[in-house]
């Protein structure tokens, strides 16, 4: 069983390791997280049958980790110092939820639940958290630079583009692929703040600098680094409307 260990506590991870490690000599830590973006990037790379997940954590917490993998599939055990959470974590699927310290036996027991949900219905838990946070919107995006994911807050995003079957955001800072595709980015990316100009382009309303109309019906929107986009017919109205005129 491969597992990854998430939490800004460094005592805290020492010690679930060693637990780990004494209830199951098969048990192989891959890595270890000292924070949600770090953990996100190490499920991609690593892709562990579980992470144990800490819920209280700055910028990224335990909820916010699992909504930013669009087609990651490990288990996910939450592990916490409150039960406040243990409602919403069960509410999303969660394989399980431990209050700290976390108790040998106790661990026992979700190990035992880990393995029979690997034998029986691997990732499904995962699957039915993703479903439940849908109508959410998302408050950030993940994208590929090199092997490692960056988490990039929305507000860096100029524009998204589909192209060729792959999808990349275009931020302050480079062009970056994401694993979402256009129609989850649409349902779910704000819609007072970005809006769907054609097919294959989302735009962020902050970055533009104007709307042209175009003798056919269609728009162009120049946006404030420069960067033209294509607004079509059918879209141009929508487009109009959610730039407040």
């Amino acid at each position: 069983m491969r597992c990854l260990l998430v939490d800004d506590e460094p005592l805290a991870r020492e010690r679930l390791q060693s637990l780990l490690s004494e209830a199951d000599d098969e048990i192989d830590v891959v890595a270890e997280a000292g924070g949600g973006q770090e953990a996100v990037s190490l499920i991609h790379e690593y892709e562990p049958d579980v992470v144990f997940l800490d819920v209280q954590m700055p910028v990224l917490d335990g909820f916010d980790v699992v909504d930013l993998l669009p087609e990651a599939r490990p288990h996910v055990v939450f592990v916490t110092a409150y039960d406040e959470y243990a409602i919403q974590a069960f509410d999303v699927h969660a394989l399980d939820y431990l209050t700290k310290p976390v108790r040998l036996g106790r661990l026992n027991d979700t190990l035992d639940r880990v393995q029979n949900a690997l034998d029986d219905a691997p990732h499904e838990s995962l699957d039915e958290f993703r479903a439940s946070r849908q109508d959410e919107d998302l408050k950030r995006l993940t994208v590929h630079v090199g092997r490692r994911l960056r988490v990039v807050p929305l507000d860096e995003v100029r524009w998204i583009e589909a192209d060729d079957g792959l999808v990349f955001a275009h931020t302050t800072d480079g062009r970056y692929r994401t694993d979402f595709t256009l129609s989850e980015l649409e349902a779910r990316l704000p819609a007072d703040r970005f809006v769907r100009t054609h097919r294959s382009t989302i735009v962020n309303l902050d970055a533009v600098y104007e709307l042209v109309p175009e003798p056919a019906g269609t728009g162009l929107l120049r946006l404030q680094d420069g960067t033209e986009v294509t607004v079509a017919r059918r879209r141009r109205a929508d487009v109009k409307d959610a730039l407040g005129g």
